[in-house]
């Protein structure tokens, strides 16, 4: 039963007031011109491996500029940044 709390509790996570209160458009205007770049192409849905060979870069390189803009915009996954930022302009 421990395990079982543990791993939903690393999903479920408690929200988080200050987070909240940023505004979309903040939370954007903190990547860098890489990380939109990248960031509008998954937005868009597509894999890393489609932003590498769309945008001339490695892999790796998106996988880490994916890693930062996971951060920086506070979501944990690819379906929740579409979720949350589809609507974004």
């Amino acid at each position: 039963m421990f395990f079982l709390n543990r791993f939903l509790n690393k999903f479920n996570r408690p929200k988080n007031d200050e987070n909240d209160k940023i505004s979309i458009s903040q939370r954007l205007s903190t990547l860098t011109n890489q990380e939109f770049l990248v960031f509008m192409l998954l937005r868009e849905g597509f894999s890393k491996d489609e932003c590498s060979h769309r945008l001339g870069m490695k892999r790796r390189d998106v996988k880490k500029y994916t890693k930062h803009i996971y951060r920086k915009l506070n979501v944990r996954t690819n379906a929740e940044l579409i979720m949350i930022y589809k609507e974004a302009n």
